[in-house]
């Protein structure tokens, strides 16, 4: 776990506090960061920030890119600073003074890094699908139009290909596309 903090006061405070609940925690500030990234892989990164800027914003960003749960402390947000943040998704915002435990903060950020990365997951997959939609339907067109078949009669070729190549239709529709170079 990564304790980073403009304040060494404060991520001292918060390095001792969580090292009763984990093992492991190092302190480290802004411009140690992307050394200790390379030294370590699997982190929960802690941020206690003064105020919404812009080297909140990078730190909330390189977690993001390494896939790392995220705790931000701030202690003082202005409304004009909200813009200042990274989008709210992939890590907890909270109040440098809360009076919730920080262990439980940092399960939450986990839980939020887990659903994150089970939605973009599902996305890709829809993206996906959509896209082999997309290829199916411009191999059946060609089908239909070079070998005078009828739209039912052009998925069930795809579909007979897909099944003795044993190769997705989408696959099957991607491979005859390229092979009339009409994508």
């Amino acid at each position: 776990m990564l304790v980073c903090s403009d304040c060494t006061r404060e991520q001292a405070k918060l390095t001792g506090e969580l090292a009763v609940s984990y093992d492991n925690v190092i302190g480290c500030g802004f411009s140690q960061l992307a050394a200790l990234t390379t030294e370590t892989q699997d982190n929960v990164l802690v941020i206690s920030w003064a105020r919404a800027d812009a080297e909140l914003r990078m730190l909330a960003d390189h977690a993001d890119s390494q896939r790392w749960p995220l705790v931000v402390l701030l202690r003082q947000l202005e409304h004009q600073d909200i813009d200042r943040l990274p989008a709210p998704n992939g890590y907890v915002l909270l109040p440098a003074d809360s009076a919730t435990a920080l262990s439980v903060w940092v399960a939450r950020a986990c839980q939020v890094r887990d659903s994150q990365s089970q939605m973009e997951s599902a996305l890709a997959t829809l993206n996906r699908r959509l896209e082999d939609r997309r290829l199916v339907e411009q191999a059946k067109g060609l089908l239909m139009k070079h070998q005078g078949l009828d739209e039912a009669q052009a998925y069930r070729l795809l579909r007979e290909a897909a099944m003795h190549n044993s190769q997705s239709l989408g696959q099957i529709a991607k491979n005859l596309l390229l092979s009339l170079n009409r994508m």
